[in-house]
């Protein structure tokens, strides 16, 4: 049975690990982790019940501060066994004492209690909750219930009572009756009507004694927890046994019940032990479970919903940071100037006589940037690929601006989100790798753009094949004469008088773009301007947009802290039960 619900142990270790690290649990994590734990430990008893029907009979005594636990083991037992103290919260470690049972059978016991481990009692110690005690001992002649291995369990209401719950749900959880023990003055604690409510449905044979009972107060007592126990659950009151107050000089000394209490006890005990049924306690056990999973779930769910929130914020953001491109730079005639290095391109490719020659002298009179600029054909762009961006560079400072507008968008977005432990830890996150994500970005887009240029002189062939088709148009622009223009194109661009995008429409150029716009070539020249713009958008969507700032973004949630969220690293069978989980949510 517990391999079909391995994930719930791999939960509760979450749980465990998440809520260990807060100072305070409130009473929602709080039910998940005690649930958790009691469902971890019932499947382990499941297990053992199944492969060793017979193991030993488990009774459990629980109760709060002060109830006399331990003082009823040692009845049950008959003999001194476990330790009293009338200081509370004495008892931290759960302690089993067995009966004329075997340590064999003991062994099969001890796994019951992971992840506590097994110590001899002389070992235990108050600063070490993560330890147990299971060992025999000589039951007396009078002992009420033998053969059987009896725990003598924490106070689960003290102060420190939540470093030590995991040893109060193992011990309910193995135990085939569970004995509540409480006072005539705790009896109406919420704690005790809270654990009632959480072991409930595992319908455990109960056992309740009410200790320290003055005979006047017997009969109020009795009914008032029987009115509470039927209002609260609408079940059948579990039988109680009345124990009286006894009052010790010494905490040490054996506690004598009187004898007609002491044959009540123990025919109670004759009883409930007839109605323990192991195999019945599989359906109880699914039952509890699939009442507290969607409970359990719940903060995985919701990290894995903020994941999905994340998600989309940043597609919106990379659909924005698309528009703006699209909108600053490939639709923006006095930035945009792909198109016009194509036909420059072209412009070489055409050899025009007169206007190569002019314009080799006019690149010995301008510095590099201008001549980079004025530059046509394959020797500018190998010099494009020697020295990146250009400082006139238009698309470079376009994308630059488009992912700082997008970055501080996206951090804002996390700060406008709630105080969640996953918001927070993302946040945290973005801060801290934000630099690094911008810089890699920005050599990406130098990369990218880099990387284009092919592109830009396959659409320059093209119009040229397309001109080959039509020898008139061809001579025609060869026969053009704009070389006076030249050396004053060279000079306006060194004094800064011209922008990239007003290269093609310069004078020096001007007589050529005019005939290849007018001409049949035209429609043919837009059809190839706008894929080139198309394609520009696919290729920085691809390789900017979406191949660095989109997926590293989306890293950032796989690389926060674990210990401080339930759902990083999900094992296969947890991971299935959460997206089981979310369909049905």
């Amino acid at each position: 049975m517990i391999d079909s619900y391995r994930w719930v142990t791999q939960l509760q270790r979450r749980h465990a690990r998440v809520l260990a690290a807060q100072s305070q649990l409130d009473d929602e994590q709080r039910l998940r982790l005690n649930s958790l734990q009691l469902a971890d430990a019932v499947l382990r008893k499941c297990t053992l019940s199944e492969s060793h029907p017979d193991h030993a009979l488990q009774i459990a005594v629980i109760g709060p501060t002060q109830s006399g636990k331990s003082t009823l083991v040692n009845v049950l037992l008959d003999v001194q066994a476990a330790g009293i103290s009338a200081l509370a919260g004495f008892t931290v470690h759960a302690q089993g004492y067995a009966t004329q049972v075997d340590d064999t059978a003991l062994q099969l016991i001890e796994p019951l209690m992971a992840p506590l481990a097994r110590v001899p009692a002389s070992n235990l110690s108050h600063s070490d909750l993560n330890t147990f005690v299971l060992e025999p001992v000589d039951g007396g002649r009078n002992a009420l219930i033998t053969p059987a291995i009896v725990w003598d369990t924490p106070d689960f209401d003290s102060i420190d009572a939540g470093s030590y719950k995991q040893a109060v749900m193992n011990s309910i959880a193995i135990a085939d009756m569970t004995i509540l023990m409480v006072s005539k003055d705790k009896y109406g604690d919420k704690s005790v009507w809270d654990l009632l409510e959480l072991t409930g449905p595992l319908q455990q044979p109960l056992l309740v004694c009410i200790n320290k009972l003055d005979p006047r107060d017997e009969a109020t007592v009795v009914s008032a927890f029987k009115s509470r126990y039927q209002s609260l659950f609408n079940t059948a009151v579990p039988p109680i046994t009345l124990l009286p107050f006894v009052r010790r000089e010494d905490q040490n000394a054996s506690f004598t019940l009187p004898a007609e209490r002491l044959q009540q006890l123990q025919q109670a005990l004759i009883d409930r032990q007839s109605t323990i049924n192991r195999y019945s306690a599989n359906q109880h056990v699914k039952a509890f479970i699939n009442q507290h999973r969607k409970g359990w779930m719940a903060p995985l769910v919701a990290e894995r919903q903020a994941a999905l929130q994340w998600q989309e914020m940043v597609d919106s953001a990379m659909a924005q940071a698309e528009a703006e491109y699209s909108r600053d730079f490939l639709n923006n005639h006095d930035r945009y100037d792909t198109f016009n290095r194509a036909l420059a391109e072209l412009l070489t490719l055409l050899e025009i006589p007169g206007i190569a020659p002019a314009l080799i002298r006019t690149r010995q009179m301008v510095t590099w940037p201008a001549r980079k600029l004025l530059g046509l054909g394959r020797d500018v762009i190998n010099q494009e690929r020697e020295t990146g961006k250009s400082v006139l560079d238009q698309e470079a400072d376009t994308l630059e601006r488009i992912v700082d507008s997008t970055l501080i968008t996206l951090q804002g977005q996390l700060m406008d989100q709630a105080q969640e432990p996953y918001w927070i830890a993302l946040s945290g996150d973005f801060r801290n790798r934000k630099l690094a994500l911008r810089e890699a970005c920005l050599i990406e887009s130098v990369s990218a753009r880099k990387d284009f240029e092919p592109q830009i002189e396959a659409a320059a062939k093209r119009l040229y094949a397309q001109l080959q088709s039509q020898p008139a148009l061809l001579n025609t622009l060869r026969a053009a004469r704009a070389t006076a223009d030249a050396a004053g194109v060279a000079l306006a661009i060194k004094s800064g008088g011209i922008a990239p995008a007003d290269l093609i429409l310069a004078p020096a150029m001007l007589s050529v773009t005019t005939l290849l716009t007018e001409s049949a070539l035209g429609k043919f020249m837009d059809s190839v301007k706008a894929e080139l713009k198309e394609r520009q958008l696919e290729h920085i969507r691809s390789r900017l947009l979406e191949g660095v700032l989109a997926y590293e973004l989306m890293q950032l949630t796989q690389s926060l802290p674990g210990e401080a969220l339930y759902a990083q690293d999900l094992e296969q069978e947890l991971l299935i039960e959460l997206e089981a989980e979310a369909a049905r949510a």
